[in-house]
């Protein structure tokens, strides 16, 4: 895992901080992953790429059709995380860089993960060189759409998301085919700014630049965000929104 890149590095620093807090902060993206899960095509080995704490490697691993889950991860407490389970393989690695050989795997199943890539490309290539003819991909993404309220006053840092277009080309270009896509859009709401940003932090997902070598800056920045999100309040609490682009293709026999 040396070779990754700095940012790879950062990636997987900050999830594995996350990891003992990830599940009770992770309630929109587990609804996220449970609309992907009600799939009817999950059998043989499937390859959870971006697998987190392991829930959703559980759920695959449950499945009756299901012979292994192979559950890969960039960040190695995550992998600690896991459930206990003789159908559970834990697999350090990064997705652009699969650890497998070449058509090992009969479904690859990643829900919020892939946005985390340097490469659209170079992750559906390797979805394509691990995944047996005739084998299929189920994926989720965050859309341009998502947490958009969150990048306003520019006092957060919130990365921008590829869209639809983008992921169809790159798909095509790694050799898939029957391509369909859906998009949906998911939110959860907060009672308290804090709450908000621990819920990104928690998930290893905050991109939150807070100040932290002063600390009456920090208080500066807090209020400033603080102002920024109650402008943005509804009548159920603070809005934290994900459009979710689900995905799914088939690598031609």
């Amino acid at each position: 895992m040396s070779s990754l890149s700095s940012r790879k590095q950062e990636i997987a620093s900050r999830f594995s901080r996350a990891a003992l807090s990830y599940a009770s902060h992770a309630a929109l993206q587990q609804s996220i992953a449970d609309t992907l899960l009600a799939h009817t095509a999950f059998a043989g080995v499937v390859l959870d790429a971006g697998c987190g704490s392991g829930r959703e490697s559980r759920l695959l691993a449950e499945k009756p059709a299901v012979q292994e889950v192979i559950a890969l991860d960039i960040a190695a407490a995550m992998l600690a995380a896991l459930p206990a389970s003789s159908r559970i393989r834990p697999l350090l690695g990064d997705m652009e860089t699969i650890p497998l050989p070449a058509a090992s795997v009969d479904v690859v199943f990643s829900s919020f993960a892939m946005q985390w890539c340097e490469s659209a490309i170079t992750v559906a290539e390797e979805f394509s060189r691990v995944l047996k003819q005739g084998g299929r991909l189920l994926a989720s993404v965050p859309g341009p759409r998502s947490l958009d309220g969150l990048r306003a006053g520019g006092l957060l840092h919130v990365n921008e998301f590829r869209s639809e277009e983008n992921w169809r080309v790159a798909l095509e270009s790694a050799g898939f085919r029957q391509l369909q896509f859906h998009h949906q859009d998911f939110a959860m709401h907060f009672d308290e700014p804090r709450e908000l940003l621990r819920a990104l932090k928690g998930i290893g997902a905050n991109t939150v630049d807070m100040p932290r070598e002063n600390h009456l800056l920090g208080r500066h920045w807090l209020a400033e965000v603080t102002r920024v999100l109650e402008a943005m309040r509804e009548p159920q609490g603070l809005p934290l929104r994900y459009e979710a682009i689900f995905m799914e293709a088939v690598l031609p026999a």
